[in-house]
């Protein structure tokens, strides 16, 4: 089970880290959005910063989490609740993510929801 957890939680980060590096060439596949949207999530800030916590949640699935720290479980849910909470705040497409009509954030709340699931079996 605890495997299972930290697989989870590192498939969280490298999808995070894939949404991160992919935002651009999808932001310019779909001219619809706008140049609002596009400037919002394929800027070079909001990519950095994370693919920086993607690569540092990664990190600390693979070394402190894996070794049964406690401090990385609790060190690594504040970093998705630090990346979800902005989003749900300022996104309104993440408001629709229960319909599945619709378009939202569906990948980034997967990504999310995934990590957590793993970390509570990798705590385990």
């Amino acid at each position: 089970m605890r495997k299972t957890g930290i697989g989870l939680v590192v498939a969280a980060w490298v999808l995070l880290l894939y949404m991160a590096l992919a935002v651009p060439r999808y932001a310019h596949a779909h001219p619809e959005l706008g140049p609002a949207v596009i400037a919002e999530y394929a800027a070079p800030w909001p990519r950095a910063l994370t693919g920086a916590l993607a690569l540092s949640g990664i990190m600390l699935a693979a070394v402190p989490l894996r070794g049964g720290e406690r401090w990385a479980f609790w060190t690594s849910l504040a970093m998705l609740i630090v990346l979800l909470v902005p989003r749900l705040l300022t996104d309104p497409r993440c408001l629709v993510v229960l319909d599945p009509h619709q378009h939202g954030c569906h990948t980034f709340v997967i990504a999310i929801v995934s990590g957590i699931v793993g970390l509570v079996l990798a705590r385990r």
